[in-house]
């Protein structure tokens, strides 16, 4: 039950760093979509990767065992009572969550009832992939999947053209699913008051992407406007659905009229990774402990039990690291595997190998080839002084004396210095920093509306071949929209809207420094890709240097081993 608990701890913490990431970051950009992506995988990442762990292994060394003859004192001890039971906290958390859980999802299938009750047995027009249900309820218009539901005696045609507009951008880009899941993890986590947070947050952004997309279809966008005005007053509406209507009218209004924001702050996503590796290093490894087994032992103090390292073609770079920390723990001697190349077939063709103890004794062993390398064997035995010999094969062997601290080696050479020397890569830029975040407390409010005129003497013909009564009601519209325009509340209105727009304009911070900067800052990255890619044919050029100098040094070596082989030979048949 504890590790539920642990669960839900983690996962309420990831939706407020995601909330708070979108509040500081985004939500003033004009990226709607990529607002909206964002904030659904963050739901998604909230519940995921509390599940997932990165492993780290501890070796703990084998606990000592006492003698079986071996007998701890008898304490005598009074008789403890344990008739009193202990009240489980625990139990009582997790049942109060259950039930309030279970409300919360039967509320969210009791909206879905209601809303199936509100449409059926009305008459639905078929418009492919839509469903438009007019219903004679005083509700505000929504949308529910492909369902588009409307009064249509409560609007004009234009304002109901708009409204229809505005959901068909709901129900094709399936909006409803968004409200779906977040309801759900308001459900789950109904204790975290970020979750209501973040469900305001993407319905909010919802609204603002079908406002973006549906305007642009619209030619007059100031009558879409007046359209959101008039139905503010309707708050008659089902919260599983996407409504038409949204108490955060003032904000729409104003997403409206600004400004695209540009590319290059697409940059501010990227934020939440190193947030997130942060909660990863924290909270997500976990120690597992290991006791050291002498079955896996590459080091023993007694040499007639040895237990050898075998490198073959085979040999993977993982176990090559482990090879290198196990070495380092039994022996104390640093084992280095550089130069590592493989062929197609992620064999072997070239290793290095470097020893080193902390008194300073070294020893190289260089395999270059283009062939699969053979499998050579590399033993570690001390002896009673405390000599540390390094054997490799049946041929070679480089002593590491810890008393002397030398190296004895008659083919192996130190290239620790060349492969270690590479050029010291370029620096990168630093970005500059944006400036401070908005002042919510001091920002400008918006200017009240005018109430909209009851249009009594426009009325729409019943009749629609009436030719002349459609155009007696055009010419009609029109003089109602031009005394709408021209009436002294609307210009009163607008003043007061270009006044705020001007308030607005001051109220956000100057950004024309930070672009200039971020532009130098472009350019300087530019110049360290140049940079970049310069230093990478340094390596590549160090690297082939290297690897010649290697082929031209092994000659001697090679040379000088055949020439002992052959005068070992000699003598040996000399002998017989």
């Amino acid at each position: 039950m504890e590790t539920i608990f642990i669960y839900l701890l983690k996962s309420s913490a990831l939706i407020a760093i995601f909330y708070l990431a979108y509040n500081f970051l985004v939500q003033k950009e004009t990226f709607f979509n990529s607002n909206r992506w964002f904030l659904l995988s963050g739901l998604f990442t909230s519940i995921l990767l509390p599940l997932f762990f990165i492993k780290k292994i501890v070796f703990i060394e084998k606990p000592t065992y006492f003698p079986a003859h071996f007998s701890t004192p008898e304490i005598n001890q009074a008789p403890i009572n344990n008739t009193a039971v202990s009240f489980d906290w625990y139990t009582l958390f997790y049942i109060s969550y259950a039930i309030l859980v279970t409300l919360l999802i039967l509320k969210i299938v009791s909206e879905l009832v209601s809303l199936f009750r509100l449409i059926k047995n009305k008459e639905i027009n078929i418009v492919k992939p839509f469903a438009l249900v007019d219903i004679n309820e005083n509700i505000n218009p929504f949308s529910f999947f492909k369902y588009i539901v409307f009064n249509s005696n409560m609007y004009s045609d234009t304002e109901l053209q708009n409204i229809i507009l505005h959901e068909k951008v709901h129900s094709r880009e399936k909006h409803s699913v968004d409200v779906l899941i977040v309801k759900v993890f308001c459900a789950i986590f109904w204790f975290n008051p970020f979750v209501w947070l973040y469900k305001k947050a993407i319905i909010q952004n919802l609204e603002y992407i079908a406002d973006q997309k549906a305007v642009q279809n619209i030619e007059n966008k100031k009558a879409y406007q007046m359209t959101l005005l008039k139905v503010v007053s309707d708050q008659s509406c089902l919260s599983i659905t996407n409504s038409f209507y949204q108490s955060l009218i003032k904000k729409r209004i104003v997403m409206l009229n600004k400004n695209q924001s540009k590319q290059r702050k697409i940059w501010k996503y990227a934020v939440i990774l190193p947030i997130l590796v942060v909660f990863i290093i924290f909270f997500q490894v976990k120690l597992i402990a290991q006791e050291k087994s002498s079955k896996t032992n590459y080091y023993n103090e007694n040499p007639s039990q040895i237990d050898p390292i075998v490198i073959n073609k085979n040999t993977s770079d993982s176990k090559l690291k482990e090879i290198t920390e196990t070495v380092k723990t039994e022996s104390d001697v640093d084992i280095k595997f550089k130069n590592v190349k493989r062929n197609n077939k992620e064999e072997i063709i070239a290793i290095s190998t470097y020893f080193k103890n902390q008194k300073g004794a070294k020893g190289t062993h260089i395999i270059v080839s283009d062939e699969p390398i053979k499998p050579f064997y590399i033993n570690i035995n001390k002896d009673k002084k405390g000599n540390i010999s390094i054997n490799l094969g049946n041929d070679h062997q480089i002593a590491l004396n810890e008393n002397e601290g030398n190296t004895n080696s008659d083919y192996s050479y130190n290239d620790e210095n060349e492969t270690e020397n590479f050029p010291t890569p370029p620096t990168p830029p630093t970005p500059p920093t944006s400036p401070n975040a908005m002042d919510m407390d001091n920002m400008p409010a918006p200017p009240t509306p005018p109430n909209f005129p009851t249009q009594t003497n426009v009325k729409t013909p019943t009749d629609p071949n009436d030719t002349k009564a459609w155009k007696k009601f055009e010419v009609d519209m029109e003089k109602f929209a031009k005394d709408w325009e021209n009436g002294s509340d609307m210009k009163k209105f607008e003043a007061e809207m270009k006044l705020y727009e001007a308030k607005m304009e001051k109220w956000q911070p100057d950004m024309t420094n930070f672009e200039k900067e971020m532009k130098k800052f472009e350019l300087k990255m530019e110049a360290y890709q140049d940079k970049m890619q310069a230093y990478h044919e340094k390596i590549r050029d160090k690297n082939l240097d290297t690897q010649e100098a290697i082929r031209e040094r092994q000659e001697p070596i090679r040379d000088k081993m055949d020439a002992k082989r052959e005068a070992k030979k000699a003598k040996l048949n000399s002998e017989k």
